[in-house]
């Protein structure tokens, strides 16, 4: 392997590792655990060879990966409270929103979800985390979906297989198990596509209007204090943000049409991935814009 090939290697690894500490905050994940983790995937997944060709795939690879994902995923994995509270601020309401959908019922669902943090947490047949399973080629909300949909669908087959009358089981869905799988399609089908669009659709907004949606939405920034430091009136505010948004749903639609060719049934499953999908953040790229 040449030395740049391998500091090439390095300087990938370093930059996923910063991007996502950028994106998740510091949960405290030393980069040579997530280093070693990175390079298991890489292993699994391209090869191990020395050759120059191997390692220009790998830091492509690298590239494609879900890297922000295997940074939370692994710290979740490591047992760090910092890494488990920033995994519940963004995926709890999403888990109980999809459990909902392939549970019989509210209760139903609201066990399962209440379940799921312990049991990807708890080790598999290998002995590790199922956490560290997850290796960032999906997102992690495609990941997720997968596994709350076959645990509804082998919660059911257990009822069944113990002679449960039936209508202990509830009606499920009989594609629960696949919605997963199909979940996993759709990501992929559809991620190349929702980047370009919004990177398109942030190049496209004013410095004033990126400025506005860093403020509430990178910063977190109540409305009224917006208005305050621009000098304006907080319903002004809330007309610019309002026609910011229409003017980002304008210029996303319009490049899922004009540059991927996207229509009908193809238009509502891509805007379906974008709307479920909490990876699917247009602010990552208003901050790069």
């Amino acid at each position: 392997m040449s030395f740049a090939t391998r500091r090439g290697m390095e300087t990938a690894i370093q930059q996923a590792f910063s991007n996502a500490c950028e994106q998740n905050g510091d949960l405290g994940l030393q980069i040579e655990v997530f280093s070693a983790h990175l390079l298991s995937v890489i292993e699994r997944n391209v090869g191990c060879s020395n050759n120059g060709e191997t390692r220009e795939t790998a830091i492509d690879f690298i590239a494609r990966l879900h890297t922000k994902d295997l940074y939370l995923a692994l710290g979740c994995a490591q047992g760090i409270n910092a890494a488990w509270h920033r995994f519940n601020s963004i995926y709890r309401k999403y888990l109980m929103d999809h459990a909902l959908r392939v549970c019989p019922n509210q209760d139903a669902a609201m066990e399962l979800a209440d379940s799921l943090p312990g049991f990807i947490y708890e080790p598999d047949g290998s002995g590790h985390s199922r956490l560290a399973s997850y290796d960032g080629r999906s997102s992690l909300a495609t990941w997720l979906r997968i596994i709350v949909s076959n645990r509804a669908f082998n919660e059911r087959e257990n009822r069944w297989n113990k002679h449960e009358g039936i209508e202990s089981i509830g009606e499920i869905p009989d594609n629960c198990a696949l919605s997963g799988i199909d979940a996993y399609l759709r990501a992929g089908r559809y991620e190349h596509m929702i980047n370009d669009a919004f990177k398109a659709a942030c190049r496209a907004l004013s410095d004033r209007e990126r400025l506005l949606l860093l403020l509430r939405y990178d910063r977190e920034i109540q409305l009224s204090r917006i208005a305050r430091l621009l000098h304006v009136h907080p319903s002004t505010i809330t007309r610019q943000l309002e026609r910011i948004y229409a003017k980002l749903r304008n210029n996303v639609k319009e490049i899922l049409v004009s540059t991927h060719n996207l229509e009908g049934a193809a238009m509502e499953e891509c805007v379906a991935e974008i709307v479920e999908n909490p990876n699917q953040s247009i602010l990552a790229f208003i901050k790069r814009a």
